[in-house]
């Protein structure tokens, strides 16, 4: 048995199922693990924050929570997210304790996971819009959004103490393993990847 040992499954976890993609299998079975007390699987709560299909921010928690329920996920925990005005929901976050030391998290992993993208969701819109909750969850701030979706997600994995951030994005996490690590993701794998660590691990304690 494995158990103590916490998973956090990234949104895109949550597509490779809902588009049988290669992996799908492998997301439902740590579920199914998790379900037989193996080790604990949660979700972020910074996945409710991802972009729609239309490029827009969502207007609420519904959807989210529509499509966990879609497969069977509801009884999965939440791991909660900070608060941050227009871009997260009440019942998910919580608020900082520090927000200097907050905000200096929040940059380095920005910098360990997008250097080349600006960090000012001003410095993305036309010069003519000015920056306020309707312009932040804008089409026009899709892709900074798409940042700071795994920025945040990233934050709440740490700050959660949790063990194993489960994703396919490869681009922005498991090539930024080393930088990453030193801000505190302690491992990042594939689905696949993540079954075999486990695996190893229940038969070594065995």
């Amino acid at each position: 048995m494995t158990t103590g040992i916490k998973l956090t499954l990234d949104w895109n976890c949550v597509i490779e199922l809902e588009e049988r993609r290669p992996q799908a299998a492998c997301v439902q079975d740590l579920v199914d693990r998790h379900r037989e007390g193996q080790f604990e699987v949660g979700l972020l709560a910074a996945s409710a924050s991802e972009n729609s299909k239309s490029k827009r921010f969502p207007g609420n928690a519904t959807v989210f929570m529509e499509r966990i329920s879609a497969l069977g996920w509801q009884d999965l925990p939440i791991v909660p997210m900070p608060a941050v005005f227009g871009l997260s929901y009440w019942d998910f976050c919580y608020f900082v304790d520090d927000v200097e030391k907050f905000k200096r998290d929040m940059d380095a992993l920005w910098q360990a996971i997008a250097a080349k993208v600006p960090r000012k969701p001003a410095d993305h819109l036309p010069p003519s819009m000015m920056l306020n909750d309707d312009s932040v969850q804008s089409e026009h701030l899709w892709k900074w959004r798409n940042t700071w979706c795994d920025v945040v997600s990233a934050y709440s994995h740490i700050h959660a103490g949790r063990d194993i951030f489960v994703t396919n994005n490869i681009r922005d996490f498991q090539k930024n393993s080393d930088k990453l690590s030193k801000l505190g993701m302690r491992k990042i794998s594939t689905p696949l990847e993540t079954l075999a660590a486990v695996d190893e691990l229940s038969f070594c304690n065995q």
